[in-house]
């Protein structure tokens, strides 16, 4: 096997790994999102009480740059 060809290999290893670890904290994070909107809903959770808020919009841009 060429050098190439190891380094192919290698890569491709690298990259199936990295797409499961992004699948993982995708998990992770709607795990956490729906943990926390569960908390809001439960109002013996201190410091979570109430609904879910709205997505804040984005700050303006800077004018002055």
């Amino acid at each position: 096997m060429t050098d190439h060809e190891e380094a192919a290999e290698r890569m491709e290893r690298e990259a199936d790994d990295m797409e499961h670890r992004g699948r993982q904290v995708d998990e992770d994070i709607d795990a956490a999102r729906e943990d926390w909107e569960r908390k809001q809903r439960d109002d013996s959770v201190p410091g979570a009480e109430g609904e879910p808020r709205e997505e804040m919009p984005p700050p303006e841009p800077d004018e002055t740059d």
